[in-house]
């Protein structure tokens, strides 16, 4: 039953990171913010830059405007993988996962990529390009990462694990920088970018583990009236309340700030020095010192591409691979709403702690009792409800000769006792738009796992499905979903997808146990009259060699230009694990198409 939301207006293009940042968290039970506590999470890195392995709560002291607190307990939370020392070291491709869950222990990292393409002239892109393709090629392939142009071009590539997307995005931003910049320009582009980058950082509310915020800009400058003491204040006029309301967003955010300079980009004498309005006044030309106010208020650590070139940013890949999350004593009170001043510190010698000077405590109605959220409603919320476990994939083919895909949700419980009452999915575009909505009607929920059919033009989508239990448990999980079809010389394919026979019917599976043999299944389209090979092959990596391969057989559809195949996937001797399942289609004498589907066979 596809269902349309017409009226659901487009999203800003910062709101959409909001909805991506809470995308592969750690879990609820590890790190998540409860009633009534409150956690802080903060960075230790030893003399070598890599993350202390073995920090006690015993080590640690935090104080909240000032005052100690005891730290209940200590985690340390992996994010992410270590870049190889060897940068020409190839690295393993890794499979892509069977299916999301909102209650994966594996995290990855939110990095969001932010440049002032004003702070620097056309032609000078191409020191950032290259840094930026070497920490985009050292990310783990789970990292999302964003690209944001400031303080007037927006987001270029939203946040996603596309990296290629964002490579592409990149190539593009060239410098709109002027040969020259007077003081009040300068003060004008530095009040833009600070209130861009508080947008930014406050539509994304705040995840549930921190998010790195690498800002790139030549010069920046400082506090500055932009008129006589006895005049009213410019246009241009900075206050140390615009650095401070950044470093506020920050705190809500959870963000972590490192501010780059690219190399030799600061024009040479900084910004023109210049007589405003009147006679004794001139505004302060210093192109550093905004950026030093800006480090302040964030704990942005300052970097600059001139120190070890396209290997500066490797520093970013290695620090943010694990976290701590410290869990501190706490009384109603503090739940109220407000920012306050934090300090974290380590007693053990040679450690490093990087953490935001301020944080954002939400306020919390001790009287108010947490009610269950209609899947409908969930749709329209960025959070991964965690109080149902859920699993959730997408597959997609052609729905039409129009060109429009069709993308199946499957989604069930983690838990297969579990009975929903409930459930609703949606597909959102790059720019935050519904493109597609689904509920399940009352028979539809008796089949797990669930199956439900959207409807929309080819293109990458995040697909939501949110569900709710018997006893009032809600879940909702987010999976990116590329609805395209796969060329295969003169054919197209879609999705693989792997399931079992049952009276005659296929259904997906997204977990098997005991299963003998699977049954993989691909939608064809197109047409030939050179003989078709067709083959499964199963392997336990993404290009590694194949454990074993079968023939697939056709079967014809009333489309002459459309036809399914299907062929056994043999799991009766395979051990409990993931496996790569790889469809390769094809004629003779033309390029093979491949589609890959990993598979998780349990106890």
């Amino acid at each position: 039953m596809l269902q349309s939301d017409a009226r659901r207006r487009v999203a800003p293009w910062a709101l959409l990171l909001a909805a991506f940042v809470g995308l592969a968290r750690p879990s609820g039970s590890e790190v998540a913010q409860e009633r009534d506590t409150v956690v802080v999470d903060f960075y230790a890195l030893g003399t070598d830059g890599l993350s202390v392995a073995d920090l006690t709560a015993e080590e640690v002291t935090i104080r909240l405007d000032g005052r100690a607190r005891a730290v209940r307990s200590l985690q340390r939370v992996t994010q992410g993988e270590l870049p190889p020392e060897d940068p020409l070291a190839p690295r393993v491709d890794p499979m892509p996962p069977p299916f999301t869950t909102n209650t994966s222990a594996e995290s990855a990292r939110s990095i969001i990529v932010a440049i002032d393409d004003e702070s620097f002239r056309p032609g000078r892109e191409r020191t950032i390009r290259s840094a930026l393709a070497r920490f985009i090629g050292a990310l783990s392939p789970r990292d999302r990462v964003a690209l944001v142009t400031v303080p007037h071009g927006g987001m270029k590539s939203d946040l996603s694990t596309n990296h290629d997307a964002f490579s592409q995005a990149m190539s593009l931003v060239v410098g709109h920088g002027p040969q020259t910049e007077s003081g009040q320009e300068a003060a004008c582009r530095s009040r833009n970018v600070l209130e861009s980058l508080e947008g930014m950082l406050s539509s994304l509310g705040g995840g549930e583990g921190p998010t790195t915020v690498v800002f790139f800009t030549s010069s920046m400058l400082g506090p500055r009236r932009d008129a006589p003491m006895m005049m009213a204040p410019g246009m241009c006029e900075l206050q140390t309340q615009h650095f401070q309301r950044v470093g506020n967003a920050a705190a809500r955010a959870r963000a972590h700030f490192f501010i780059v300079q690219p190399e030799d980009l600061i024009p040479k004498g900084g910004a023109a020095s210049e007589n405003i309005a009147g006679v004794g006044f001139s505004g302060s030309d210093n192109p550093l010192e905004g950026i030093e106010h800006l480090a302040g208020v964030t704990s942005g650590k300052r970097m600059a591409l001139t120190t070890a070139g396209d290997e500066t940013l490797l520093a970013i890949a290695r620090q943010t691979v694990t976290y701590y999350a410290a869990t501190l004593e706490s009384t109603q009170a503090d739940l109220d709403g407000l920012t306050h001043g934090l300090d974290v510190r380590v007693s053990r010698s040679g450690v490093n702690v990087r953490a935001r000077p301020m944080m954002f405590l939400p306020k919390v109605d001790p009287m108010a009792r947490p009610t269950a959220k209609a899947p409908a409603e969930m749709l329209r919320d960025s959070r991964l409800y965690r109080d149902l476990p859920i699993r959730v994939a997408g597959f997609a083919s052609q729905n039409s000769p129009d060109g429009r895909m069709r993308i199946i949700a499957v989604a069930e419980p983690v838990d297969p006792a579990v009975k929903l009452t409930g459930l609703a999915a949606a597909l959102y575009d790059t720019q935050g738009r519904m493109a597609a909505q689904f509920t399940a009607t009352e028979g539809e929920l008796t089949a797990m796992p669930t199956m439900a059919a959207l409807v929309a033009p080819p293109g990458t989508y995040r697909l939501r499905v949110a569900a709710i239990d018997a006893d009032g448990r809600s879940g909702a999980a987010d999976t990116e979903v590329v609805a395209e079809l796969t060329p295969a010389g003169p054919l197209r394919l879609s999705s693989l997808v792997v399931g079992l026979s049952r009276g005659g019917t296929f259904s997906p599976r997204l977990v098997f146990t005991n299963e003998p043999v699977a049954i993989a299944f691909i939608d064809i389209l197109g047409s030939t009259t050179q003989p078709i090979r067709a083959i499964v092959e199963v392997a336990t990596t993404l290009n590694g060699p194949a454990l074993v391969a079968t023939q697939l057989a056709f079967d014809a559809t009333s489309d002459p230009n459309r036809f399914t195949a299907t062929g056994a996937v043999p799991l009766g001797a395979l051990p409990p694990g993931d496996y790569v399942v790889r469809a390769l289609v094809g004629v003779e004498g033309q390029p093979f198409g491949r589609v890959v589907r990993t598979i998780r066979k349990g106890v």
